[in-house]
């Protein structure tokens, strides 16, 4: 499960996912990822581990029991993203001067841990698609507080 101090993730972009071989499409919740090498991705993300406050650091596991998020392809599934109205592209930029995220990746302890087995998405992928959804998820609930709040 995600895990934030300050800040509760919904359960959707908890646990495990799957993803499409065919098209390297990744569904989270009711959204749909794909990674992308357009200059006008959704969102860029770069993975720099010198940086010294990056947004977000993920340590790469070889145990799936002990991931916050876990990518493995099912190889059976046609198009993911079928039906998807809404899919958000992803695009992996190491030297993006004004990335939307920053993401240290490595195997030294970090906050987040990431498990990855897959022919479609690498490792940095995996990564930048973990880190859009837990952006995306923190704006969310922020939201929804600031909805709470005004109520």
């Amino acid at each position: 499960m995600l895990r934030e101090a300050s800040t509760p993730l919904p359960a959707a972009t908890a646990g495990s996912f799957f993803a499409s071989s065919a098209k390297s499409c990744f569904i989270a919740g009711a959204a749909g990822y794909r990674i992308s090498k357009d200059a006008s991705a959704d969102f860029t993300v770069r993975i720099d581990n010198s940086v010294a406050q990056p947004n977000l650091r993920m340590q790469l596991v070889d145990d799936s029991a002990a991931a916050d998020f876990v990518l493995v392809d099912d190889g059976d599934a046609v198009n993911a993203c079928t039906g998807l109205t809404a899919i958000q592209s992803i695009r992996l930029d190491p030297a993006a001067v004004n990335a939307d995220l920053t993401v240290s990746l490595s195997r030294a302890p970090a906050a987040y841990k990431i498990y990855v087995r897959s022919a479609s998405f690498s490792q940095q992928d995996a990564a930048a698609l973990f880190a859009v959804i837990w952006q995306t998820a923190r704006k969310t609930a922020d939201s929804g507080r600031e909805f709470a709040a005004r109520n």
